[in-house]
């Protein structure tokens, strides 16, 4: 029975590699380049076209993690109901982590079902030639690169905090 424990594990790194993978190479490579190479409106609809397709990936590594994590909780032992208020060093990184996944999850909604459908509909708009359209475009742009960024940040302190449950 060891080896469905080390495959739920195994699911659980390789969804945390693709969830955690996906993002820095959005933030570090794609996004830096296209900058450089590509008007604002056409931009804004490039990285659309692929965080609709990450977001999918995206979606089914979350839903992965929450899983396989759950599994590892149980092989545990972990008492789910009374982890607010674990005296332990490890209920106490659990249930930190834990909090920051929820945080996670919600600004992941935020991101890909609010900031992206209007960003990509205000860049179709964008041949309007709207000062005031583009001016709102530019600042959600912004507002949605700061929670991707957030969003980055709270994944690697998970991260951290994962490490520190299996030492």
């Amino acid at each position: 029975m060891d080896w469905l424990w080390a495959a739920i594990r195994w699911v659980h790194l390789l969804a945390a590699m693709t969830w955690i993978g996906g993002q820095l190479f959005l933030v570090l490579v794609l996004l830096p380049v296209l900058r450089r190479t590509l008007p604002s409106a056409q931009r804004t609809l490039l990285v659309a076209q692929l965080g609709g397709r990450f977001a999918v990936v995206g979606w089914i590594a979350l839903a992965l993690l929450v899983v396989t994590g759950f599994l590892n909780g149980e092989r545990r032992g972990v008492a789910w109901e009374s982890l607010p208020a674990a005296q332990s060093t490890y209920g106490q990184v659990l249930f930190a982590k834990l909090c920051l996944v929820a945080v996670v999850i919600a600004l992941t909604f935020l991101h890909s079902q609010i900031f992206g459908p209007r960003l990509t509909r205000l860049a179709t708009q964008a041949a309007d030639n709207d000062p005031q359209a583009e001016a709102y475009r530019r600042r959600l742009a912004r507002l949605s690169a700061i929670v991707s960024v957030i969003n980055l940040l709270l994944n690697l302190v998970i991260v951290y905090l994962a490490a520190r449950l299996v030492s």
